[in-house]
């Protein structure tokens, strides 16, 4: 049985990490509906717009509330069930999703929109949540909480880049990752675990050997000797390569990729329209730059110009919706994939993991145990 109180993290403003405010008596919230269940939340991870939003830098196409609950992304298990639900029991292992309500088409709804976790309503930066079962998923069998509660976000955004929307990845066909974010690592995951090709790029050698470390056991194994098949995992370090969109083509045979997963957005969008294939996506699913400074002139560029002659599919990018992030976690038990952890975080120490990501410190996820 759940406790009256619970402890909560509230912003009480959103001018910095400061704004963040743990609260020790909150009440635990109750079951209302048949259908909803509630979730003893084990673990978060945290994300880009996590910060932005404390930042006050991330523009929402919604109001967000005073005394905001923060975070999107969680794990937990199912300790209370309505009189009619129907998908879980007690001691299952789920993850609520991001847009409550978004089940079945490839884009939100704007209703769904406006149930963002964590920024159009409350999200999980607490220990009990009460869910619909209809906004819930399974979680991975062979994960631990702290790994599947990078799955909502990370994976569901990587997931929705690949297989959401037209065209969708085939084997063989080459994704081009932008740095090593969490979205980034998620997709490379997925593209090498479905026989595409991988390209990766970050300023930093360290981490793209860390990268390569990590992706090594998803290259694919040659018959004849055993040893990776060459050319699957390349890398770009675009601290010495300028113009990594030409290399990139150059590493892909001369060809454009197939896709392009851009989370950074300004001052990269040209290159990543430049470096994809006529037909091929450009799925923008992020924007790591500061909002508030966009300049009305967003790049150095005429962006229509860029599409234009690439002939390319450009894209905003969310996470996938329910019945795709289903498919999203067998494909993952399938492959044996495990999300990459940089760093993991006592809930009462939730200020230092916001300021983790904030000083940019982080390789993969930043995940809080509760």
């Amino acid at each position: 049985m759940a406790p009256q109180t619970m402890k909560r993290y509230v912003l009480k403003h959103r001018n910095g990490v400061e704004g963040l405010q743990l609260e020790t008596d909150a009440p635990v919230p109750e079951i209302t509906s048949p259908h909803e269940i509630l979730i003893r939340i084990k673990a978060l991870s945290l994300n880009a717009r996590d910060v932005q939003i404390a930042q006050n830098t991330y523009p929402p196409p919604h109001p967000i509330p005073e005394n905001l609950v923060p975070v999107s992304d969680a794990s937990g298990e199912v300790v209370a069930v309505g009189s009619g639900v129907t998908r879980f029991k007690v001691g299952d292992r789920v993850a609520p999703i991001c847009f409550q309500g978004h089940y079945n088409d490839e884009d939100p709804s704007w209703s769904s929109v406006t149930r963002g976790l964590g920024g159009a309503i409350h999200g999980v930066a607490q220990e009990y949540l009460v869910s619909d079962e209809n906004d819930a998923v399974a979680i991975p069998s062979h994960y631990t909480h702290e790994q599947a509660s990078t799955m909502t976000i990370a994976y569901s955004t990587a997931w929705s880049s690949l297989y959401s929307h037209q065209p969708k990845l085939q084997p063989g066909q080459t994704v081009l990752c932008l740095g090593t974010g969490g979205v980034s690592l998620a997709a490379a995951q997925i593209a090498l675990a479905a026989g595409a090709r991988v390209i990766l790029t970050s300023s930093s050698q360290s981490k793209l050997d860390r990268a390569d470390e990590i992706l090594q056991p998803l290259v694919p194994k040659s018959p004849r000797d055993g040893r990776p098949v060459p050319n699957v995992l390349q890398f770009i370090d675009y601290s010495k390569v300028e113009q990594w969109d030409q290399e990139a083509k150059r590493l892909n045979g001369g060809r454009g990729v197939d896709f392009v997963i851009e989370i950074s957005g300004q001052g990269t969008i040209a290159r990543s329209i430049r470096s994809v294939r006529q037909g091929g996506l450009v799925a923008i699913s992020g924007y790591l730059t500061n909002y508030s400074s966009i300049p009305q002139d967003i790049i150095e560029e005429d962006i229509a110009v860029n599409i234009l002659y690439a002939a390319a599919c450009v894209r905003g990018v969310f996470v996938c919706n329910r019945s795709h992030q289903e498919d999203m976690v067998r494909a993952i038990e399938a492959s044996g994939m495990e999300p990459v952890i940089d760093k993991v975080f006592d809930f009462d120490n939730l200020k230092d993991a916001y300021q983790h990501m904030v000083d940019g410190k982080h390789f993969g996820k930043v995940v809080v145990r509760l």
